[in-house]
């Protein structure tokens, strides 16, 4: 009888220890794959970052400028004037506000400022 607990306690220890080295060899692979991942996104970000540069590069405003100029014939390009964008009678009447009595809208950041711990007093007064 013990050599058959001896033997099922054999087959024991060789099952765990195969599982135990699936395990590991399972661990080290996933390792693997995780590092190539977090390589390729560092040389994607890297890639991003070029990317980005190239583009800021190109969209410099004299450079579109001087291309503008130089393909305007072929593109059908005309230099943009005031009219084209709109006339003062198109914008909106300002509205009034309730600043002053003499309808000055204040100027200084301070007499905005001002005006506002006024109308927070009376507020809170109420």
């Amino acid at each position: 009888m013990k050599r058959l607990i001896n033997f099922v306690l054999f087959c024991l220890v060789l099952l765990g220890a195969f599982w135990l080295y699936q395990v590991k060899h399972q661990a080290k692979m996933t390792e693997a794959q995780i590092a190539t991942l977090q390589k390729q996104i560092a040389d994607e970000k890297e890639a991003l970052l070029l990317l980005k540069a190239e583009w800021s590069y190109l969209n410099r405003p004299e450079r579109v400028q001087q291309l503008a100029s130089r393909f305007a014939d072929q593109l059908g390009l005309k230099a943009v004037t005031t009219y084209q964008i709109g006339e003062k009678s198109d914008l909106p009447e300002r509205p009034a506000g309730d600043f002053g009595a003499d309808g000055q809208t204040p100027q200084t950041i301070d007499e905005l400022l001002g005006k506002a711990s006024v109308r927070s007093t009376k507020l809170s007064g109420q």
